[in-house]
């Protein structure tokens, strides 16, 4: 292969990559917010134990974790998000604290701990979506 010749080529894959479809971004995105969601219920669960009746209205707070495609207006942009839903203002209490309870921060260290398997996740599904756009397997 000539060098322009691999140089084209190059260059339509470089392009391909750099004009993913928001559907594609999101395929991304929600990869690594899929990731953080499981390691926030795993250290809720951990830090604060459902252990007392049923969680009330919403349930336990471990048990509102969620994560989405779309910011949090949910407007499709290529964005997801991961956190908590109706118990979030629970979740900020006890992770910043108040007058009266002594914050643990345990949403901050989640999310420190989680930065690099959530990276990887992003990595595995951005080089999976780049590889079908190239023509390779079903990767």
């Amino acid at each position: 292969m000539e060098m322009d010749e691999a140089l084209e080529q190059w260059l339509r894959q470089v392009s391909k990559a750099a004009q993913l479809s928001i559907s594609d971004q999101e395929k991304i995105t929600k990869a690594g917010a899929d990731v953080y969601a499981e390691k926030l219920a795993e250290v809720t669960k951990e830090k604060h134990p459902d252990t007392k009746g049923s969680g009330g209205k919403y349930g336990h707070l471990s048990e509102d974790i969620s994560s989405a495609t779309g910011d949090i207006d949910k407007e499709h942009n290529g964005n997801s998000v991961a956190g908590f839903g109706d118990k979030a203002f629970v979740a900020r209490f006890l992770n910043d604290g108040t007058k009266k309870i002594h914050g643990d921060h345990f949403v901050d260290n989640a999310r420190d701990d989680a930065k690099d398997a959530v990276f990887a996740a992003e990595q595995e599904e951005y080089e999976a979506i780049i590889a079908k756009l190239n023509g390779g397997g079903d990767k």
